[in-house]
């Protein structure tokens, strides 16, 4: 996640190697606190409405700007997390408000 927010992977890229590393974990039933569970859930809801073929999207999918926004968020939140030594309010991510506070492309 941290690749992508600092632009060193594209984010068809960052969306395949995600997924992959998330369905690894799924498989190997490794579990993480609750909070952060929360926060990674929304990258993949983001990924789950996001078309890596971009000859595939339609209006209404994830962008890429949305997808920096809500990796950028998550990473925030994450950070927030750990500064608090413990779990802070969940986020609202998936919600309108996000999408259109997501950076310009």
């Amino acid at each position: 996640m941290r690749r992508l927010s600092r632009a060193e992977i594209r984010p068809e890229r960052f969306a395949k190697r995600w997924l992959d590393a998330r369905r690894k974990a799924l498989n190997e039933d490794e579990h993480v606190a609750e909070h952060l569970c929360r926060a990674l859930d929304q990258v993949f809801y983001a990924l789950d409405a996001y078309p890596i073929d971009p000859a595939l999207r339609e209006d209404g999918d994830t962008t890429d700007a949305e997808l920096l926004g809500i990796v950028g968020q998550t990473l925030e939140w994450i950070a927030a997390a750990g500064e608090r030594r413990r779990p802070p309010p969940p986020p609202l991510f998936g919600s309108p408000p996000l999408h259109t506070a997501a950076p310009a492309p």
